[in-house]
């Protein structure tokens, strides 16, 4: 069984197994193998790394990682892929899946620490699931991930610009962010609408901390939610509900409850988060 390489052999094989793809799960198969080759030399992958490959589809990327000699971990949603997965590697040392929506099934063996994550996430959900990661702390030490290009222009967006959101302060609070090439619309089958961007991800390990994941997420999101208005009036109302001063807050982080919240830096955000922590 081949890679794909072509749209007339994917559409081929998706015909023969009366596979109908699904709109919702984002199926756009990887089919130009340069790309596939270049991604494999970014991931440098080396034998006995454990490793996760998000949405392995029909396995193009899955066939050149267990070459590698790795222990490898797919999340797949597809019951009909599955099947052709299992078929394919079943039998491989080092490979097994786990079926199901990778949001609702990760958690299950975050405790397994793999040293790197690699997928070519949806276009609809990609963000959620980094967002998810991020938001429980699951930082490996190194991501490779294909999304859409907006999102990872998001991911990188600096203050005050237009695209800067509670996603960007996340992603740069815990994670040091590349990207590193694009991804022509016609790599895929079917060519989809947009184009898509390979970024990589390094856990962030100087000293951005603080201990309370939770409070942080919801900090930044309260300063996002309207963002035409001032911090004392978005991030001030969550700390009225928490029986806190916000001018006391602003004054010992060190912040002017005039700002909006697209103005803050991710180290910003941190010190709102850690002071409210001392506080509370």
């Amino acid at each position: 069984m081949g890679f794909f390489d072509s749209p007339s052999e994917l559409r081929s094989f998706l015909s023969d197994r009366g596979f109908a793809l699904k709109k919702r799960f984002g199926q756009n198969f990887l089919i130009d193998p340069n790309v596939r080759r270049r991604i494999l030399s970014e991931l440098d992958l080396h034998p006995g790394e454990r490793v996760w490959e998000i949405g392995p589809g029909l396995g193009a990327m899955t066939e050149l990682i267990l070459n590698q000699g790795v222990v490898l971990r797919c999340y797949e949603i597809d019951h009909g892929f599955i099947r052709v997965l299992k078929e394919r590697y079943g039998d491989r040392a080092g490979f097994s899946i786990v079926p199901g929506d990778v949001v609702k099934t990760w958690k299950s063996f975050q405790s397994e620490n793999p040293s790197k994550v690699f997928g070519n996430l949806p276009y609809a959900s990609g963000a959620a699931l980094i967002g998810d990661f991020l938001e429980n702390r699951f930082v490996p030490g190194y991501w490779l991930f294909m999304v859409q290009r907006e999102v990872a222009r998001r991911m990188v967006a600096p203050p005050n610009s237009t695209e800067y959101s509670s996603f960007s302060v996340l992603c740069q609070s815990f994670s040091r962010i590349q990207l590193l090439f694009d991804v022509p619309k016609e790599a895929f089958y079917p060519r989809p609408q947009v184009v898509s961007t390979v970024i990589r991800m390094v856990e962030r390990k100087e000293a951005l901390r603080v201990e309370n994941a939770k409070l942080f997420v919801n900090v930044v999101r309260a300063a996002f939610s309207s963002r035409r208005k001032k911090l004392q009036n978005t991030v001030g109302s969550l700390l009225r509900t928490m029986g806190l001063s916000p001018a006391e807050l602003f004054q010992r982080a060190g912040v002017d409850p005039a700002r909006r919240g697209e103005t803050l830096s991710p180290e910003e955000f941190l010190c709102l988060a850690r002071e409210i922590q001392e506080l509370l």
